[in-house]
């Protein structure tokens, strides 16, 4: 293995098989909960609020890896829902914080049920997924404390 990256062929950066893993992903998800109204992105809050029990908006947004911006609209349709739950910290009016309900503990068990079938089915080896998890979270900590280097030339307009 050589310590250049091939950036010849856009099968050898690690980048596209990322961008392109997460696209199927996408896919993937959706056609998983097509017919619930669950969507990835409330997946992965349903998890982190599992996960780590409540917790204001910007908590989530960093848990979740779902921008403020975006978590917002997805936390009221979540809540009209009854999967979550919003309201004012007591110690401080400005900040909200968000928790799982039962009904939202519950949904989340049975998408979870759902996806670690649909995984299985997929027969992903995993001890090879355990070793891509522990790369990928590596990689991601290393690119997010990155200071990339910038491309410059002039003439593009």
């Amino acid at each position: 293995m050589t310590d250049k990256m091939n950036t010849e062929d856009l099968k050898e950066l690690l980048c596209f098989h990322i961008y392109s893993l997460n696209r199927s992903f996408g896919r993937y998800y959706a056609a998983t909960f097509s017919e619930t109204g669950l969507t990835y992105p409330k997946f992965v809050i349903l998890m982190a609020l599992d996960a780590d029990g409540p917790m204001s908006i910007s908590a989530l947004s960093t848990q979740a890896g779902v921008e403020s911006n975006t978590l917002s609209p997805l936390l009221k349709k979540m809540a009209e829902f009854g999967a979550i739950t919003r309201q004012r910290a007591e110690d401080d009016e400005r900040r909200v914080e968000v928790g799982i309900t039962p009904m939202g503990r519950d949904i989340l068990v049975r998408a979870k049920e759902v996806i670690a079938k649909g995984f299985l089915e997929l027969g992903v080896d995993p001890e090879r997924m355990v070793d891509a998890l522990r790369f990928l979270e590596d990689t991601r900590a290393k690119v997010d404390q990155a200071d990339p280097p910038k491309l410059s030339f002039d003439g593009i307009g």
